[in-house]
């Protein structure tokens, strides 16, 4: 099999196992299933995948991958609240995805938290840098210590509860106009902190 159409078929594999682990959740889905869905054998997958951690562990990577970027790109060339408002709507717009939160249901439900550590290393540690570094180049408030607090600060305005009311079902997966509102609201609010905050 072709490089190509490994990767095409991985791909294939891989929106079967989302299909399947919408409808039974991260428990009662195996790779059996999923392979026969997929028109696959059970040894392919195990062969491409380790199991059903490691499936789950390259869709958090492939995820990942595809909004990564999207980020870089969006905080680049612009305003200080250009810049924040682009990588705002597309943070929201990738963690607020019914594929995201998929992900982060089947990681609460893995007793062996490695779930959750993937999630961690391909999914905030590996953006935060992005908005760090873009802070960085801004003078920065006395009550901020580092651009990595500002950061913080800027993360903590854009997400809220929101992630959290997702993944229990309290809000659907919001529209692309949905996440420029909210991203715009939090900017806003950064904007005042980034001119008024003083360490008193």
């Amino acid at each position: 099999m072709s490089d190509d159409r490994k990767q095409t078929r991985r791909r294939e594999i891989e929106d079967i196992a989302y299909k399947v682990l919408a409808e039974r959740g991260f428990s009662s889905t195996s790779m059996l299933e999923i392979a026969k869905q997929a028109r696959a054998s059970n040894e392919t997958l195990y062969q491409w995948y380790g199991d059903k951690l490691g499936l789950f562990a390259a869709m958090i990577e492939a995820n990942r991958a595809g909004a990564v970027e999207r980020l870089q790109t969006s905080i680049e060339g612009g305003s200080l609240g250009d810049d924040l408002m682009g990588f705002g709507s597309v943070l929201l717009q990738t963690i607020l995805s019914d594929r995201a939160i998929l992900l982060n249901r089947a990681a609460a439900a893995d007793a062996s938290g490695q779930l959750a550590e993937a999630l961690r290393r391909h999914g905030r540690d590996s953006v935060l840098p992005f908005l760090e570094s873009r802070l960085g180049r801004e003078p920065l408030p006395p009550a901020f210590a580092s651009a990595s607090e500002a950061a913080e600060c800027f993360i903590a305005l854009l997400i809220g509860d929101r992630q959290i009311r997702r993944m229990h079902g309290g809000i659907a997966q919001p529209s692309q106009e949905t996440c420029q509102v909210w991203a715009a609201q939090a900017v806003r609010l950064f904007l005042i902190l980034m001119t008024r905050v003083s360490p008193d």
